[in-house]
């Protein structure tokens, strides 16, 4: 068999086995996991998982796609630029105390940004400087993650705006009085000499080793 006569061509596809495949590609892609046999029943409207099960065969056996030893569909190649999502496969659990048998097998796999970030046009980072928050395990160098226009709750961790200066502290409210507290007893708790806003709430953290 020659190297063209393996090609895969949509072109030969049905305009539905065409759809089918579009569709997992974008959820893929929007996700960072591959869809289900039912989310697909769902995602097309109909009630049994037969009908969209013998559309993924076919496109596994055409080689469109393929399976995991599981059954479940694996993630496509697609083409990438600087503004694709970077997805990873997600292993484990790994223990943190005890050792634990390998688990080898990939349990699925993970769009970075849609794992950090909720709402791309609030979201913001920020390089910390200081020990201030070590408690909290935010380390000088560390990248924040922030989300801004989010309500603040009490216990927080957020971009505090003191009297015009910004810190990164935890918010906290004692006797009806909000204040910022650090997370390393060698500093003191910050109050406002006139006013305490918050330009962000901290989401998550990164770091680089």
């Amino acid at each position: 068999m020659t190297p063209a006569a393996t090609v895969k061509r949509e072109d030969t596809l049905t305009s539905h086995q065409r759809t089918v495949l579009q569709f997992i590609k974008d959820f893929q892609l929007k996700r960072g996991y591959s869809p289900s046999l039912s989310d697909l029943a769902v995602g097309f409207g109909v009630r049994s998982k037969n009908a969209v099960a013998k559309v993924v065969n076919v496109l596994s056996k055409v080689g469109h796609l393929e399976k995991d030893p599981k059954g479940r569909i694996k993630i496509l190649e697609q083409m990438h630029d600087a503004f694709s999502p970077l997805t990873l496969p997600l292993f484990g659990p790994i223990a943190a105390g005890f050792a634990a048998p390998v688990e080898e097998q990939a349990e699925e796999t993970v769009t970075l940004e849609s794992y950090l970030v909720r709402d791309k046009k609030s979201t913001f980072l920020l390089r910390v400087k200081g020990d201030s928050m070590i408690g909290a395990g935010i380390q000088e160098g560390d990248l924040v993650i922030a989300e801004r226009g989010r309500e603040p709750k009490t216990g927080d961790i957020v971009v505090g705006v003191l009297d015009g200066e910004f810190t990164l502290k935890r918010l906290v409210r004692e006797k009806g009085k909000y204040f910022l507290r650090a997370e390393n007893p060698k500093y003191p708790d910050l109050y406002a000499m006139s006013e305490l806003q918050v330009a962000g709430v901290v989401r998550g953290v990164i770091r680089k080793y």
